[in-house]
């Protein structure tokens, strides 16, 4: 089964144990002021959803790796990683753990008693990506733009379904150029279904990692502040 067939399937298998049959409200934030805030915006995009989670901030890979979020409070975990440089110290990489949309229904369905699902459709990795390309190169003036939107190539996720895997390599890499001179966005998802037929417990169920581009970081190489050639060869 392919990556579609898989989200396809989890995503059914949870609204099925959650039977409900409200109407969707699903809205997607915009990209926040603050970098510290960045996965509760990821959240919005992997789970359409309006709810805003509490964002944890580590520092500690270790740590990091430890975490999960959780759903009372709704909290999301992230950490930025893999600096541009000792001259630039902006990170590269932004991970987040966050939570499916059928497990958001399942434990928030309904909370409010307006009847309606405070989630909507499963979304991707790579939807975040196309998103914080859209809002940073729409936040950017042509005439100080380096690259244009068709300069960046926005890849589909690495789907992977253990820890390890989404782990290794550490840090992970989200920018490469090719040949041609183009950049490629990549990121790396980690998708544990809500309903899933693997025993485990439950605090591993419904939910959603990526690995993504720090905002900050596609505008800093749009404006043509991060030098080309320092970037990894497409492989």
């Amino acid at each position: 089964m392919n990556t579609d067939g898989l989200r396809l399937l989890g995503a059914l298998l949870g609204s099925l144990l959650w039977a409900g049959c409200f109407p969707v409200l699903a809205a997607a934030r915009s990209l926040p002021a603050t970098p510290d805030d960045f996965c509760a915006f990821a959240q919005s995009v992997i789970a359409e959803t309006a709810l805003v989670p509490r964002v944890d901030i580590y520092d500690d890979r270790e740590a990091f790796i430890q975490s999960k979020p959780t759903d009372d409070p709704f909290l999301v975990t992230q950490m930025a990683a893999l600096p541009v440089s000792a001259q630039l110290p902006l990170a590269t990489v932004i991970s987040c753990k966050m939570r499916t949309a059928e497990r958001i229904n399942a434990i928030h369905g309904a909370e409010d008693g307006s009847g309606s699902a405070p989630a909507g459709t499963e979304s991707s990795c790579d939807a975040v990506h196309r998103r914080v390309l859209d809002e940073v190169m729409a936040g950017v003036p042509s005439v100080q733009r380096r690259l244009s939107p068709a300069d960046w190539v926005v890849e589909e996720e690495q789907l992977t379904f253990i820890g390890p895997r989404w782990i290794d390599p550490w840090p992970f890499q989200p920018v490469t150029r090719d040949g041609a001179g183009r950049l490629h966005l990549h990121t790396r998802a980690l998708y544990v279904p809500y309903a899933w037929w693997i025993p485990m417990p439950g605090r591993f169920l419904g939910n959603y990692y990526c690995h993504l581009a720090n905002p900050a970081y596609i505008e800093a190489l749009t404006r043509g502040q991060v030098p080309l050639d320092s970037l990894p060869a497409q492989p």
